[in-house]
């Protein structure tokens, strides 16, 4: 992780925290940009993307002219993608997953690079209102599943290989996969990533787009003794 996301992440916990204590309250106006820098002593970049990240994910709201206002008191940051706490009694179950996650990850950050530098309004709508569906779904876990697939089929599908397609779409339909992972993972890890990554392909930021998507391949989860072991995305 570089410098600046490391002081973005700072930002947002800042944030998070104000939100969350009720200092900030949902309606409200929060402090400008330049006070923001002035209080935390980071450059108004950082602060601008911490604002930006968060207007994304629905948390808070930037009218120009006006100022920035809390929408939502629910603040979720990721780390990587959070575990809820894995069940050691389950190794196979887990590797499984992950060799699993792997072949994505060997596929999907490159399809989405190339796909974000001219993406369609119509794939942008698209991907727009599988987020919000599958935002809905949360907790229903066969729903969810759906739009999950949805959402990233749609960015293989506008790529435009049929072989590719084939393949992620058998990759895809495992839904013993999906649904291990969101037992293990929660619900909100995979909404996140989809709506920044929705966000860099509106952009057409081809870079971001793969960076987010790589992110999104990122499993952390801790031993029973405790210790961190992380499966970093394999870049091509």
């Amino acid at each position: 992780m570089s410098k600046t996301e490391n002081v973005t992440e700072y930002i947002m916990q800042y944030m998070k925290e104000q939100i969350t204590n009720g200092t900030w309250k949902v309606g409200e106006k929060i402090p400008s940009e330049n006070d923001l820098c002035e209080k935390l002593g980071y450059s108004r970049t950082s602060v601008r993307s911490a604002l930006q990240k968060y207007n994304v994910l629905g948390i808070l709201r930037s009218e120009k002219g006006r100022g920035t206002f809390v929408c939502s008191d629910q603040v979720y940051i990721p780390d990587g993608l959070k575990m809820k706490g894995i069940i050691s009694e389950d190794k196979n179950g887990m590797q499984s997953y992950m060799e699993w996650r792997q072949a994505r990850n060997l596929i999907e950050p490159e399809i989405v690079y190339r796909v974000a530098q001219t993406a369609s309004d119509e794939l942008i709508e698209k991907l727009r209102r599988i987020n919000q569906e599958q935002h809905n779904a949360i907790g229903n876990s066969l729903l969810y599943n759906q739009k999950d697939i949805e959402f990233h089929m749609a960015i293989v599908e506008a790529y435009g290989n049929p072989i590719i397609t084939n393949i992620m779409h058998q990759l895809l339909e495992n839904h013993n996969m999906m649904t291990y992972g969101n037992d293990q993972f929660g619900f909100l890890g995979g909404i996140y990533y989809h709506v920044l990554i929705t966000d860099a392909i509106i952009r057409h930021d081809a870079k971001e787009a793969r960076d987010l998507m790589l992110d999104h391949g990122l499993q952390t989860k801790k031993t029973d003794s405790g210790e961190k072991r992380e499966w970093a995305p394999i870049r091509l």
